[in-house]
């Protein structure tokens, strides 16, 4: 049995009311992409209604609250600034006549199934849900159309992560892959101190970067070149050697002390002899 009235009805935009029952899992609504959705409604119509259904405000007062379709109620809401006589009839909904706790989770699911839902906002959803409202993380899986994982991936994410690495999802700094393991295998301090050091250097933390941060991996340091291009490396500052060139001689002695061809006591009596010189 459905739960939708199959009739199309048209609802002032300014009687439909927003997150008063139904918190979106969207909390971030950048101008540019509201603009460009209004461009399209503009162009091609609204293509799809939004969804609402009849509740009650904190007074006990009945609205028509929306279940989903934010954005595309923020663009047609943009359009009427412009031109009060846009949809003056009223914005095209379908009407939600299931229970509200389904409803919260229809919202959840047009945001999931859409593209660009920011990770920060669906991770705090899910973990609202699970540790204060008492759903467990199979049926939210379950109702999500989701695997167990996915849904523990999100909650391990919100609980651990510093806002640090929340806001550098949403910058683009770190993908949400990555900030997970970083949040998983690093202390909050760690965090903290990996993410201002991408900013500073510009760089992009990988997936491997932060899966590797509980073995000490410092983030922005070189890779140890391989055996091979370490002897290749020592082949040529010999070559500079025998011809006196001081700086070879230099190179090739530190190449034969990082891989243990020169032991503690050999190195400072170079040292010492360059120091007496």
């Amino acid at each position: 049995m459905s739960m939708f009235d199959t009739e199309i009805t048209t609802v002032p935009s300014a009687n439909i009311k927003v997150n008063i029952n139904i918190k979106n899992i969207r909390t971030r609504f950048p101008h540019d992409g509201i603009q460009q959705l209004a461009e399209s409604i503009l162009r091609d119509g609204l293509m799809q209604p939004i969804v609402t259904m009849p509740a009650e405000d904190s007074d006990g007062n009945e609205i028509i609250e929306l279940v989903a379709g934010e954005r595309r109620l923020r663009a047609i809401r943009l359009l009427q600034d412009r031109d009060p006589d846009f949809m003056s009839e009223g914005v095209p909904c379908v009407m939600f006549e299931g229970r509200l706790h389904e409803a919260k989770y229809l919202n959840a699911l047009e945001n999931v199934e859409r593209e660009n839902i920011d990770d920060v906002d669906l991770s705090a959803w899910v973990y609202t849900r699970v540790t204060f409202e008492g759903v467990t993380q199979t049926e939210l899986a379950e109702r999500m159309h989701r695997s167990a994982s996915w849904v523990n991936f999100r909650m391990v994410f919100h609980e651990k992560a510093t806002e640090a690495v929340k806001d550098a999802v949403r910058n683009g700094i770190i993908s949400f892959t990555a900030a997970y393991h970083l949040a998983k295998n690093m202390s909050q301090e760690d965090q903290i101190k990996w993410i201002e050091k991408a900013r500073k250097l510009g760089e992009k933390i990988t997936v491997d970067n932060a899966s590797s941060g509980d073995e000490g991996t410092e983030f922005g340091a070189s890779k140890k070149p391989s055996k091979k291009a370490r002897n290749k490396m020592l082949v040529r500052a010999d070559a500079l050697a025998e011809n006196g060139n001081d700086i070879g001689r230099g190179m090739a002695i530190v190449l034969r002390w990082v891989d243990g061809n020169l032991d503690a006591e050999e190195m400072e009596e170079m040292i010492s002899f360059e120091e007496n010189k």
